[in-house]
């Protein structure tokens, strides 16, 4: 039986879940479960089981996966747009019964890098909701690339995003730099160092990622290389971290990870401090249109930066109580 065919009957099943389909469709967005599961703000095995779950219900595989990539199937490439209809149809039936809208709370819409650890920004969404009850934050996890695009575009209202970047014409404010450090196997000749420079380890492949990803970044560590004399070889980095920290274990390459992915670790691999670290640190802005008015982007806006100034704060740690201010009710 088609997938057309299989629709109906597990529609109305208990095994098939809204929930699986805004999954499915993330990951199909995505191609990429590291990536799908930060923009969900959930980790990979529940949203692998899930997958496999509406897999199941289907009698269907949706994805092809290989240890460097994914990829849908024929049956996934069908599915995805009848998963797509049932959502969008969801949705619309809820407005329905919503007709004034006055239980569906406004959106400001917040793009956030995937080059830093996800865990940095997991307040933002109940931090808002205390300053801003009316409002919900939307989040979507991708480059910044996609983000400074999707702002010029009107698709996102504010991006946190990773610096430098090529940001014209947007309003551009620093938070915080994340240094940063060695990614090596635990059997790595350094690993019992405490501190390396990364000309110890130009004899190593060094797995990195594509210009096209960031340009700016990528030419300014071009720059701090050729200025430092380190030419290694380079291999491309796979786009799952997980997969690029197993390699690594193998002892197939070393990579220069943002010091915040610290929190992401696997046996076999240790992280070292460099002393070039600040040198090739990305720094962390957050980023909107210089003509924005909108007190409920305004306020977003506002209450990143207050927690990124806060010395006294830990990035990493909850959000600080914050009351409902004034400018951001919605009439």
């Amino acid at each position: 039986m088609g997938i057309r065919g299989i629709k109906e009957e597990v529609a109305v099943s208990h095994q098939l879940k809204l929930r699986q389909l805004k999954y499915f469709i993330v990951v199909a967005e995505e191609l990429n479960f590291r990536r799908a599961a930060e923009r969900l703000f959930i980790t990979q095995p529940p949203l692998s089981r899930q997958i496999k779950m509406l897999e199941e219900a289907l009698g269907a595989n949706l994805f092809e996966r290989d240890r460097q990539s994914v990829r849908l199937t024929e049956a996934g490439e069908r599915f995805l747009t009848d998963a797509k209809v049932l959502v969008r149809d969801s949705e619309q039936m809820v407005m329905r019964f919503h007709p004034s809208g006055s239980n569906i709370k406004t959106a400001v819409r917040l793009g956030i890098t995937t080059v830093i650890d996800v865990s940095l920004f997991s307040w933002i969404e109940s931090a808002f909701e205390k300053r801003c009850p009316d409002v919900r934050v939307s989040i979507k996890r991708q480059i910044s690339a996609h983000s400074i695009r999707d702002l010029d575009q009107g698709l996102v209202d504010v991006a946190v995003i990773g610096l430098p970047s090529r940001a014209d014409g947007l309003t551009v404010e620093h938070l915080c730099d994340d240094p940063m450090v060695a990614c090596i196997a635990s059997s790595h000749r350094a690993a019992k160092r405490r501190k390396v420079s990364i000309l110890d380890l130009e004899s190593d492949k060094l797995f990195w990622f594509n210009r096209k990803l960031n340009p700016a970044y990528y030419d300014h560590c071009q720059s701090v290389f050729s200025r430092l004399g380190f030419s290694p070889r380079r291999i491309p980095e796979p786009a799952d971290h997980h997969v690029l920290l197993g390699l690594i274990a193998e002892g197939q390459g070393i990579a220069l990870v943002p010091k915040s992915l610290h929190s992401i670790t696997r046996k076999g691999v240790v992280f070292k401090q460099i002393v070039e670290g600040d040198q090739l640190c990305i720094r962390v802005g957050v980023a909107y249109k210089p003509t924005a008015t909108s007190e409920v982007v305004l306020a977003l806006v506002a209450m990143i930066k207050e927690r990124f100034s806060d010395q006294g704060a830990d990035v990493r740690g909850g959000a600080k109580a914050t009351g409902a201010v004034d400018g951001c009710g919605i009439s």
